[in-house]
């Protein structure tokens, strides 16, 4: 195969990778959002354990952490979100804190923890995606 076919063999590729579907977005995103949900799960348990009642009616705040497709509004365009259901006001105040709360910010330091996990799970994620486009091959 000379230069010129190996360019445009590269080109086709690299064209099918920058048109992916929102399908397909969303799949790359969804992985990283189960890695944030999964470490906000952990800070939760380990800076506020689930050791007292049963939680009320919302349950304990660490049950209460989840991820899924679609933006904030759930309008599917390639995003995908992870954070506090119906506690999140619990979590804020917990986090940054009130006039007679101390925030001991879990929540910022989790997301921090997690951006390199967060970013290798979409990679691999982006990785089989195009290898799938490709025909198989990681090209």
């Amino acid at each position: 195969m000379d230069m010129s076919e190996a360019l445009d063999q590269w080109l086709k590729q690299v064209s099918k990778a920058a048109q992916l579907s929102i399908k397909d977005q969303e799949k790359i995103t969804k992985a990283g959002a189960d890695v944030l949900a999964d470490k906000l799960q952990e800070a939760t348990k380990e800076k506020h354990p689930d050791t007292k009642g049963d939680g009320g009616g919302y349950g304990h705040l660490s049950e209460d952490i989840k991820s899924s497709t679609g933006d904030i509004d759930g309008e599917h365009n390639g995003q995908s979100v992870a954070g506090f259901g119906d506690k999140a006001f619990v979590a804020r105040f917990l986090n940054d804190g009130t006039k007679h709360i101390h925030g001991d910010h879990f929540v910022d330091n989790a997301r921090d923890d997690a951006k390199d996990a967060v970013f290798m799970a979409e990679a691999e994620k982006y990785k089989e995606i195009i290898a799938k486009i490709n025909g198989g091959d990681e090209q």
